[in-house]
């Protein structure tokens, strides 16, 4: 595998810290999602704890089956700390801006990660993400508060 693209970051997380975005993805990019043969979903920088990715599998799974979830992270002791989390749908692998995934995502969520990078290194990175979506992909950046009461994303 390559140097994974990005650096290590604060990683800061906490359950349900992005579950606004998480329902408004499933409530209105499920059609997407079930349009797709073999729908993939990224969430990429998941941080130190893989609680987030897990709640986005489990709220996607409500409104797609089957939807692919994996979590991307480029510092390898959380990767490791998430491993025995996987299952049937749900991965999580090493790595960063590249998306080291089998296939072009159909959605990337990339919460609290861009507003670590300086400005010019963030546009850079946002047009690598976008060009890795399978076509129609869509991506889901934004930041929230530490506890999730205040979120942004475009």
């Amino acid at each position: 595998m390559t140097k994974p693209v990005g650096a290590i970051t604060r990683g800061t997380t906490g359950h349900n810290r992005l579950r606004r975005a998480d329902r408004w993805i499933a409530a209105v990019h499920a059609p997407l999602l079930r349009s797709v043969a073999r729908p993939l979903v990224v969430d990429l920088g998941y941080g130190a704890s893989p609680a987030t990715t897990l709640e986005l599998f489990t709220r996607l799974r409500r409104v797609a089956p089957g939807v692919e979830v994996v979590g991307i992270e480029i510092d390898p002791a959380r990767v490791a700390a998430a491993k025995p989390y996987e299952r049937e749908g749900l991965s999580f692998r090493l790595g960063g801006f590249e998306l080291p995934v089998p296939r072009p995502p159909t959605l990337v969520r990339a919460f609290n990660v861009l507003r670590q990078y300086a400005e010019a290194d963030a546009w850079r990175y946002w047009d690598v993400l976008t060009g890795r979506l399978a076509p129609g992909g869509l991506l889901v950046e934004g930041t929230s508060s530490e506890n999730g009461r205040r979120a942004v994303w475009v």
